[in-house]
């Protein structure tokens, strides 16, 4: 029996003969069963009309056999009348015709009852067909369905094979500029070999240029420390232009002596903007500010009213509250309202690193011993250490209220808080709890260590200045402040002077107070600022003092 099915190509994939296979076997699985049914139903309508034809027949023959039996009744009675011998035949034939009768009506009842069951038999058929025909119908339809589901499979076949070969190019393409970028980058490579050569060759001679400088700047340096010390001999004075320029060829803490300025040596507008620290560098050549316009900039000392602008370092974006130099001065650390602390080299004013992972305003960092390492301490009631060549965070200490400052030693660092008190840590046990506590009047606002690492100032918001003796605990050998003085905000920074005989600080009412460690007596108030003092600090050399408020404007005091 055919399945109708069209012969499979010899061309066509074999995914589409296995499809048309599939199809074959399922139409013989459906039809095949069926067709034994088919010939029966076929004999049951044969046997069925040759029963309706005898059954026709029987009919009329016992139609004829009734009208026979009639005529012979007649007949019968008509020779009754004349002879009883033929009476006795006919009575004999008209019983043998009876038992016929009866014979042809039992068959007849038997035909009918087979009609019944043929036709009871031929409506089931024709139930069992209309299944059949139904179940054809689905099948043809479900046949129709994937027809066209071939159809779209071989169109998206056809558009597979051309998006492959098109990738096929693409990649071709693709080895072929890779092959001349690998060329180009050796290139490149040579002559990065080459410029690295050139490099070192002008680092060498750049070297020894600078030892040659070195060389001079030391001569220069005895040269001017023997006019200072003949100076001194012979009772002359030194000017603080004499000192400043000492200054300038880099020599900050020559042995002149601490002096407490007295009046204004420069004023200037540092920021666009309210001014929020200050520091100098190691060497006192350079100080630096910064401000709420997110700016660092870095100062040189000048002979002229004002310093020159040497670097704006930028990266930050939020006020820069608190910078610190490193003991090179080649790094200066900035941290930001932006709960980011930034790192930038002074030389080439360029950003290097930026740690981010505090949750709140970042109010002081420093460098902790070296170069590589910085502790900042945040809003957020946490202090974090930082690795600056892995740029991580390797330890966070919980202090439980907000930082304002904090100071470092080589493995200590100490932390003014919000909370009234000054944490101890210890950095080298790695430890989550602090060593040790200061309890002070208000919040802190800022701390100092002398340059023995041995005093401690700490300035709070109670217009209270406590100097803590940190080889004799937490006591404090000298408390200035109070009447007279009020801190102007809660980042007030103050500093020690170089030999640790005074500290200064900023006042709300825009004066610069400095005062003896010694006798705890105020020494003098120098007025030029007209707002609030935000950092005071000590030039480490001894011989000037910055303050910065926050009307933008920068003082230098001598």
């Amino acid at each position: 029996m055919s399945s109708g099915w069209p012969e499979p190509q010899a061309a066509a994939s074999p995914w589409r003969a296995d499809i048309l296979h599939q199809l074959r076997r399922r139409d013989a699985a459906e039809v095949q069963p069926f067709t034994a049914m088919f010939a029966l139903q076929a004999r049951l309508q044969e046997n069925n009309i040759s029963l309706v034809n005898e059954n026709r027949r029987l009919v009329g023959e016992v139609a004829r056999g009734r009208e026979v039996a009639a005529r012979e009744v007649v007949r019968e009675e008509q020779v009754a009348t004349s002879v009883p011998g033929e009476v006795a035949d006919l009575q004999r034939k008209l019983v043998t015709v009876q038992e016929e009768l009866t014979e042809m009506h039992r068959r007849k009842g038997e035909n009918a009852q087979q009609v019944i069951d043929l036709g009871l038999a031929l409506r089931l058929s024709d139930k069992q067909l209309e299944e059949v025909r139904a179940a054809l119908a689905a099948t043809e339809a479900e046949i129709l369905g994937l027809r066209s589901d071939l159809i779209t499979s071989e169109g998206v076949r056809a558009e597979t094979e051309a998006t492959s070969q098109l990738l096929k190019d693409e990649y071709q393409a693709l080895q072929l500029a890779l092959t001349s970028a690998e060329e180009k980058l050796r290139g490149v490579q040579r002559e990065n070999e080459t410029l690295i050569q050139q490099l070192m060759a002008l680092k060498t001679m750049d070297v020894e240029r600078m030892n040659f400088e070195n060389e001079r700047f030391v001569e220069k340096q005895q040269q001017m420390q023997q006019e200072l010390a003949e100076a001194v001999k012979e009772g002359k004075s030194v000017s603080p232009e004499m000192v400043a320029r000492l200054g300038q060829e880099g020599e900050a803490m020559v042995a002149v002596g601490v002096t407490v300025p007295t009046r204004v040596h420069m004023k200037f507008e540092a920021h666009e903007g309210e001014v929020m620290s200050a520091r100098w560098d190691t060497t006192g050549r350079y100080f630096a500010t910064s401000g709420a316009d997110r700016k660092i900039k870095i100062w040189e000392m000048s002979q002229r009213s004002s310093p020159e602008l040497r670097a704006t370092l930028v990266g930050s974006n939020a006020a820069v509250m608190g910078i610190d130099f490193d003991s090179s001065g080649s790094m200066i650390l900035g941290s930001s309202n932006d709960f980011a602390t930034r790192v930038w080299t002074v030389e080439d004013s360029r950003l290097r690193h930026t740690l981010t992972g505090h949750s709140g305003k970042v109010m002081s960092a420093k460098f902790l011993g070296d170069a590589t390492r910085v502790v900042s301490g945040s809003h957020d009631r946490t202090l974090k250490v930082w690795d600056l060549r892995s740029k991580a965070c390797i330890s966070t200490k919980f202090a439980g209220s907000s930082c304002n400052d904090l100071v470092t030693t080589d493995q200590v660092i100490i932390s003014g808080h919000f909370d009234k008190k000054v944490r101890l840590w210890d950095n080298r046990s790695g430890g989550s709890e602090p060593m040790n506590e200061l309890v002070v009047g208000g919040k802190v606002t800022s701390l100092d260590l002398s340059k023995d690492m041995n005093l401690l100032a700490v300035c709070s918001r109670d217009d209270q200045i406590k100097v803590v003796d940190l080889r004799k605990g937490v006591g404090a050998i000298c408390q200035v402040g109070g009447e007279g003085f009020h801190v102007g905000c809660d980042w007030s920074r103050l500093s020690f002077s170089p030999d640790s005989s005074y500290v200064c600080c900023g006042a709300g009412d825009g004066a610069v107070h400095v005062w003896s460690v010694l006798t705890g007596a105020s020494e003098t108030i120098l007025r030029a600022h007209t707002s609030p003092v935000a950092a005071a600090t000590w030039h480490p050399g001894g011989s000037s003092v910055l303050s910065v408020d926050k009307t933008k404007t920068a003082v230098v005091w001598v």
